[in-house]
């Protein structure tokens, strides 16, 4: 098995799970694009997670070691008990003797769940797009090393607004 050291060594791109409720598809999918073109491979799961997806299995049994999991948090996702079990099962067990770290995304204006109060959380409803994503990006290259460096894409994110002190 190859660990994630050699991975990044190699040049190869961080791997993100991205489980969420159907409702949230829309979000979901401009989250896995995003990724994409930043150079990291996002790995969203077209399965509704109160299906009975099992997260851990999936993550467990990845071709590739999933680096983060960055799960679309909504008062959809709250609501849902299988939601819950599966992201506190997740932020408990190590897979392959390393952690999976647990990055939620707010996506709307819902309360965080306690158990992953005392996690970082991007919110992408109250702070924006442009400044969640760019938040979220500096948690994944801080848990997992430098990334290659990213293709020229012009247009596709509006700059940050430059501070006057």
């Amino acid at each position: 098995m190859v660990h994630l050291d050699q991975l990044q060594a190699s040049g190869s791109r961080p791997h993100i799970m991205i489980p969420y409720k159907y409702a949230d598809h829309e979000f979901a999918s401009k989250l896995t694009a995003a990724l994409r073109r930043d150079r990291i491979t996002p790995w969203i799961d077209d399965v509704d997670m109160s299906a009975g997806a099992m997260l851990m299995s999936r993550i467990a049994n990845a071709v590739r070691p999933v680096d983060c999991v960055v799960p679309a948090i909504s008062a959809v996702s709250v609501a849902s008990r299988w939601v819950q079990h599966e992201l506190r099962a997740v932020m408990t067990r190590s897979f392959s003797g390393r952690r999976v770290r647990v990055l939620p995304a707010m996506i709307d204006a819902s309360a965080l769940p306690d158990f992953l109060a005392s996690l970082p959380y991007f919110d992408f409803h109250r702070s924006g797009w442009n400044v969640a994503y760019d938040d979220l990006i500096v948690a994944v290259q801080q848990h997992v090393g430098p990334r290659p460096p990213k293709p020229a894409q012009p247009g596709f994110r509006l700059p940050r607004p430059t501070r006057l002190t």
